[in-house]
């Protein structure tokens, strides 16, 4: 396998995870009210509405550390981005058990895992992608 496609996969994958958390969590934290309304939550909640604004910051934090220079801050990022969004899944299934509105449960669930199957598996699906693509191209050797 190639490094520098396997290493362009990857960084492509993580700029988009990146770039779409960096927009995800500015949304969260600074439009929190519509954020709940959408998903059909009344806002704010005895918390005051100061989770979904903890979430949003979170995933501001997470989408630069996979936009770092550094590979290893970036995968560090790409590693705990999972586990956080795997996590997150899994505490919208129990809320939406507890009587979370049926439409915010599928957005987050949606969200949470939609982004921890793209992280995990996004970048080799990509090289396969790249490779198959590069397998057209190359010119078909002759046997004379």
């Amino acid at each position: 396998m190639n490094n520098t496609r396997s290493d362009s996969a990857e960084r492509r994958v993580l700029t988009a995870i990146g770039v779409a958390r960096i927009v995800w969590g500015l949304t969260t934290a600074l439009g929190s009210a519509h954020v709940h309304r959408c998903g059909g939550i009344g806002y704010p909640g005895p918390d005051g509405g100061v989770w979904i604004k903890a979430f949003g910051v979170r995933d501001v934090i997470l989408g630069a550390g996979a936009l770092h220079s550094e590979e290893a801050v970036r995968r560090a990022t790409l590693r705990a981005g999972i586990a956080m969004d795997l996590f997150d899944a899994g505490a919208v299934i129990v809320a939406a058990r507890q009587g979370m509105p049926r439409r915010a449960a599928r957005i987050g669930v949606l969200m949470a895992g939609g982004t921890a199957v793209f992280a995990a598996a996004g970048p080799g699906l990509l090289r396969m992608v790249e490779n198959r693509r590069a397998d057209r191209v190359r010119p078909m050797s002759s046997t004379t």
